[in-house]
């Protein structure tokens, strides 16, 4: 039997290779699967890929695009989600701010530079018609930094998958303003 060693960040898009796995299918093709879920997103899911810790990511396109601009021997072998991530932009519960355009000028909370969120702020801005050379950013490095950083005014808002981030709309943690689908297939 094979062994494969496949990662993902753990979101509702993978739950179909959980089933898979749980059911035995794979082992029914004679292929074994060791699944890896990466709290710390594409960053973290990158750097196993990139240290032979896992032998197959399923990633955010924009993150294994930019591996690959940056050098990496990444390969992208084909779409696993070929929709468009739908990213909710988020306010603390508490905020001033009601609506999307009240956000210009003000803090992105980000994962990292060159994140997802990082990305998609600028999308959203280019929506938006601001001026992307005037972006400022907080690097929270996770969600559970943006749960810390919004409240306590460090950012003003966060961009993070909408279905993820449910919980914590519902639970009063955050606020949707809005939603800024990304312009490519979100999963590779």
């Amino acid at each position: 039997m094979t062994t494969i060693k496949v990662g993902g960040v753990p979101e509702h898009f993978n739950y179909p290779w959980h089933i898979a796995i749980e059911e035995k299918r794979f082992e029914e093709a004679g292929i074994k699967i060791e699944w890896t879920d990466f709290y710390g997103g594409t960053g973290e899911l990158s750097e196993a890929l990139s240290n032979g810790e896992i032998d197959i990511a399923l990633m955010l396109t924009e993150g294994v695009v930019k591996k690959i601009i940056e050098g990496s021997d990444f390969k992208i072998l084909q779409n696993y989600i070929a929709s468009p991530l739908i990213w909710g932009i988020h306010v603390a519960a508490n905020s001033t701010y009601k609506h999307v355009n009240e956000l210009e000028n003000t803090t992105a909370a980000i994962s990292r530079f060159g994140s997802g969120s990082h990305l998609l702020a600028y999308i959203n801005a280019k929506n938006q018609g601001w001026d992307t050379s005037s972006l400022n950013f907080e690097v929270v490095n996770d969600l559970s930094g943006a749960v810390k950083a919004l409240p306590n005014d460090e950012a003003q808002y966060f961009m993070w998958e909408h279905f993820t981030t449910k919980p914590l709309v519902d639970d009063g943690t955050f606020r949707r303003l809005g939603d800024c689908p990304s312009p490519w297939p979100c999963f590779v």
